[in-house]
């Protein structure tokens, strides 16, 4: 049925709050029926969108519109009831969305953790921010709407209170969890940040050690190459292999601190004033931790 067959008064109004172009979450009350637009969560392709469900309430009866475009207005056969089932169908589908977005969020902790980083990880990270962004501020909206919908409309949900009830409490839920799936992400970026970090200090250190490893030679190519009286080898007749010789020693020498520097960082240094340490107070806590549960 059209809407005017269904409310006689502030028909363009509330025409203009369920068909305008962008509907978003509102209640409104008036004086012989109430609006309850609520906007659900929807995956359209590879895009979050959302879809808006519109309901009318005039007391006991409760109307609902379940095609946009047709813009008729059907009775809800059992009311209230099923008006309640609608929206724990809606509010279902919106967890199983989140779900979604955690299990992406799971996967990429996997890679970070793994230290396997994806190359597109900013823009699967940015995404991500970006769609629970929105959802976050869905949610804050919906959960204004619904506790106002829940407070005006009590008195005509009769044994049905705790299933209406148990809705709002659902989407409270669903915005801590949407809080948590923030805090994971951010935690992300920064570990990120950090593991980049972590591979710029390592190229700038091996940079550094061909610098160290090519200094001396150049020093001494620099040296032997002055055009001056009195150089060393100046009168030999093997001063060239000698000079090879004097260079050669020097890069074996810069070449063969390296494996030695990295093998005290590595396995002395590391296990004796890092992992090792590590281990021995966690154990030292669990033992003191087992004395006082035993009364020692």
């Amino acid at each position: 049925m059209d809407i005017k067959q269904v409310i006689s008064s502030n028909v363009d109004e509330v025409s203009e709050i369920i068909y305008c172009n962008d509907p978003v979450s509102v209640f409104e009350d008036y004086v012989d029926f109430k609006v309850l637009l609520i906007r659900r969560i929807e995956l359209q392709g590879s895009k979050l969108d959302f879809r808006i469900e519109s309901f009318i309430l005039k007391n006991a009866e409760v109307y609902y519109l379940a095609d946009q475009t047709k813009k008729e207005f059907s009775r809800l056969s059992r009311d209230y009831r099923e008006l309640n089932e609608l929206l724990d169908k809606f509010y279902r589908s919106n967890q199983k969305i989140l779900q979604a977005y955690s299990n992406q969020i799971e996967q990429l902790e996997d890679y970070l953790f793994e230290r396997k980083v994806p190359g597109v990880f900013m823009d699967i990270w940015f995404d991500l921010k970006k769609d629970l962004s929105k959802l976050e501020n869905y949610y804050y909206r919906n959960g204004i709407v619904y506790h106002e919908f829940y407070r005006k409309c009590e008195s005509l949900f009769g044994e049905l209170k705790d299933e209406f009830k148990d809705i709002e409490e659902t989407i409270q839920f669903h915005i801590a969890n949407i809080s948590a799936l923030k805090s994971r992400l951010d935690g992300l970026h920064h570990y990120y940040v950090s593991i980049k970090n972590d591979r710029v200090n390592k190229i700038l250190f091996f940079l550094t050690v061909i610098s160290g490893v090519f200094l001396p030679l150049n020093l001494i190519v620099g040296f032997f190459g002055m055009n001056t009286q009195g150089l060393f080898f100046s009168d030999s007749p093997h001063a060239t292999w000698n000079v090879v010789a004097i260079l050669f020693l020097v890069l074996i020498i810069s070449v063969m601190v390296i494996p030695v520097v990295h093998f005290i960082d590595r396995y002395i240094l590391r296990l004796i004033l890092g992992r090792y340490d590590f281990y021995r107070n966690i154990s030292a806590r669990i033992d003191e931790l087992g004395d006082r549960l035993r009364g020692k």
